[in-house]
């Protein structure tokens, strides 16, 4: 699909993406304010740059095992959003990727995860709840100060640098024992 496809088809209620499909361009569906729900296939490995950018009325994303990448500003302004599982397959999340996504009360990171873009979660004013699986990633990308609960998966190995700096409602974080190396500043 290519950039700007269907940029600001602010009518657009719903798509389905057919299994022919490998990427979703750059702005995409930028600006597609009706849009509800959309089903993105397991053939697609890459998610562009503020692909379902200003998406406010999108609820729910399920991102398929296929995907390797989701690029800066993918879901920014997706307001609408409550939740977001990012899946073992998924080894970048770009800058701003979840931006202004402000209901959004929970996130699960992948165990594959390697970088997490600059203000990755920045203005997530409602999150509340991470569940990092990350095994080996060397950023955190900043999920603010209103976090409660940080629970670091049971293969985590590292936990980045600055990783919950500033958190400074965080009431419950779960390290297990295979974690080797706390890095500066994380808490």
């Amino acid at each position: 699909i290519g950039g700007s496809a269907f940029y600001n088809c602010s009518s657009l209620t719903s798509v389905t993406i057919p299994n022919s499909v490998t990427s979703i361009g750059e702005g995409a569906f930028y600006g597609c304010t009706g849009l509800t729900s959309v089903t993105i296939p397991n053939s697609v490995t890459s998610i562009g740059d503020g692909a379902f950018n200003g998406c406010s009325s999108l609820t729910s994303v399920t991102v398929p095992n296929s995907v390797t990448s989701i690029g800066s500003s993918a879901f920014s302004g997706c307001s609408g959003l409550t939740s977001i599982e990012i899946p073992n397959s998924v080894t970048s999340i770009e800058d701003y990727a979840f931006e202004e996504c402000s209901r959004l009360t929970s996130v699960t990171i992948g165990n594959s995860v390697t970088s997490i873009g600059e203000s990755a979660f920045y203005e997530c004013t409602g999150l509340t709840s991470v569940v990092w699986n990350a095994k080996n990633c060397s950023t955190s990308g900043g999920f603010g100060s209103q976090v409660k609960s940080f629970v670091f998966g049971s293969e985590v190995e590292k936990i980045p640098a600055s990783c919950c700096s500033g958190m400074s409602n965080l009431t419950s974080v779960t390290i297990p024992n295979s974690v080797t190396s706390i890095g500066n500043g994380a808490f």
